[in-house]
């Protein structure tokens, strides 16, 4: 129906006289009017134009009017129409209304019915109006139901999963196929500060997954976020709050955004964004349509989240359990293997003090003493573990030549007796960390390595840049080397290499690991198992920039 300008007719009448008249007559009253002369002429001209009402004649050649209305309904194409048939034929108007019209008007003799159209055309478009508006109506309460199956739907969805990414998934599907657009983001608050996408999808049901970060209060997420405040935003790329950079990233043009805060109580825990609605732009009833969706999935994802953690921890706990576990058993047995020798050496000279020679009351000394000093060692160590775990230090670049000499002062005793050859480069990369616990590191690598290679030790400690801003701290023996079921066993659970032929304690490496993980390093070892090829125990730590 034309919604500006005259409303056209087509009028077919194969009576040509009476077809002009009426013509006339209708266009004097504003209408325009076109004439088709019999059914066949008629619907070949509906078909190419677009007419607001259709007026026909009962009877006409190549199709009469029935014919043409029963045409025309059955393609589902049938406007407002006005049935024109003679005297007597009332039956037949109303079986043309049956299938379609709106009305009809039967002729008289002098043409007084001419009179009638135009009232009859206005009742006509009243009543498909009418209709237009009752089905217009209809579809709205349609879409409102439509909406509330599929909120019970989601709400039902959500409800049934625990599993972040599915919520997260689900959320992006449903927004993205409802509203319609070319993508969707889910934005989560970071415990670091600021927004971490942890998932994005595309129309075509794609899932791109990004690790993108946005700083606090940047982009479009960002403001959603710090304000609470849901937004639109028709021309994305003149908009300040817009960050171009994530569409450089993922090869993406954005063009609209719509950005709902994901709300828990008064918590805003993440923002979901949908990009670039297809066929328009984003309004108020899509604005509102989101803003529903979204309410169960935001409790749905704090609900997973917690799972999430409680999840970790429970696995980190338990992981923690079973190192106390060995921690328990490793230290008792190191404790209790130079406790040992104390006790039994002052009970020996409680009693046999009085017969003992000088030297042998020296040599039980000495040995009491070298036993408490390994006690002493060991109890070193375990504070040096817990102060790893508790403390958080701040890097600085380090001078591996000062803490290597230092080192060495601490060892020299055991170097001395062990008659080890120690082979130190001149100079060092620089890197970042902390000296006092580097040190520690650099004290265990090299104390293992003298302890195990044998009756002539040979040890090189040296670094290699990775390339990747790492660098590679190595300390390389000449001992018999390490068998892989070795090998596996290091740096967990507080291993010694050898519990029959180690000085240590069993703790050194897993607090080398300890040290150099929370630097922000890896720890490693390479071994041949071949005797006189010894071992080379590795860590890195990351490049400083600077130069000391």
């Amino acid at each position: 129906m034309s919604e500006t300008g005259p409303i056209r007719i087509l009028y077919m009448e194969d009576d040509v006289g009476l077809a002009r008249l009426l013509q006339k007559k209708l266009e004097r009253a504003g209408y325009l009017v076109d004439l088709a002369h019999d059914g066949a002429e008629g619907l070949a001209k509906f078909k190419d134009g677009c007419y607001d009402v259709l007026a026909v004649d009962q009877k006409m050649p190549n199709f009469d009017g029935i014919e043409v209305i029963r045409s025309l309904a059955k393609s589902g194409t049938l406007p407002p129409t006005i049935m024109i048939t003679g005297t007597g034929n009332e039956q037949i108007a109303i079986e043309a209304m049956k299938l379609g019209a709106g009305d009809y008007i039967v002729k008289d003799t002098e043409g007084g019915y001419f009179d009638l159209i135009p009232s009859v055309i206005e009742q006509v478009l009243f009543q498909r109006r009418l209709i237009e508006e009752k089905e217009e109506a209809l579809e709205a309460l349609q879409q409102v139901n439509r909406n509330l199956a599929l909120f019970n739907l989601m709400g039902q969805k959500f409800a049934a999963t625990l599993d972040l990414q599915e919520i997260m998934d689900l959320l992006m599907q449903s927004a993205t196929e409802t509203i319609g657009t070319e993508g969707s983001s889910v934005w989560l608050q970071h415990d670091q500060g600021g927004l971490i996408c942890r998932a994005a999808v595309r129309g075509d049901h794609s899932r791109h997954l990004v690790d993108l970060r946005l700083a606090t209060g940047q982009g479009i997420a960002g403001w959603v976020t710090q304000t609470g405040e849901s937004t639109i935003v028709p021309r994305a790329q003149e908009d300040p709050r817009f960050c171009r950079e994530i569409d450089e990233i993922i090869g993406f043009h954005t063009f609209s955004v719509m950005a709902v805060p994901l709300r828990v109580r008064d918590t805003v825990i993440g923002v979901l964004e949908l990009v670039n609605k297809v066929g328009g732009d984003f309004d108020a009833d899509d604005l509102a349509l989101v803003e529903t969706l979204t309410n169960p999935a935001a409790i749905a994802i704090d609900n997973a989240r917690l799972v999430e953690e409680l999840y970790q921890y429970t696995q980190e706990l338990q992981a923690r359990n079973e190192e106390l576990d060995a921690f328990a058993h490793t230290v008792a047995h190191d404790l209790k293997s130079p406790l040992s020798p104390i006790v039994g050496l002052a009970r020996f000279l409680e009693e046999m003090y009085p017969q003992m020679s000088e030297e042998e009351i020296k040599e039980s000394l000495q040995i009491i003493a070298r036993s408490g000093n390994k006690m002493a060692n060991i109890i070193n160590e375990l504070l040096l573990l817990s102060q790893v775990r508790a403390t958080e230090v701040e890097l600085e670049p380090l001078s591996m030549t000062g803490i290597i000499a230092e080192c060495l002062q601490r060892l020299a005793h055991i170097i001395e007796e062990s008659g080890a050859e120690i082979i130190v480069p001149d100079k060092w990369p620089i890197a970042l960390g902390y000296g006092p616990w580097v040190e520690e590191v650099w004290i265990n690598y090299l104390s293992n390595a003298i302890k195990y290679s044998g009756d002539s030790p040979r040890v090189e400690v040296g670094a290699i840049e990775q390339g990747d801003g790492m660098i590679c701290f190595w300390v390389k023996d000449n001992g018999p080397g390490l068998k892989p079921e070795s090998r596996k066993r290091l740096f967990t659970e507080f291993a010694q290499l050898n519990q029959t032929r180690a000085e240590g304690h069993g703790l050194g490496l897993s607090i080398v690991r300890r040290i150099v993980e929370k630097l922000g390093g890896q720890v490693g070892v390479e071994s041949e198992g071949i005797p006189g090829k010894g071992s080379t125990f590795m860590f890195t730590l990351r490049a400083a920039s600077e130069v000391v």
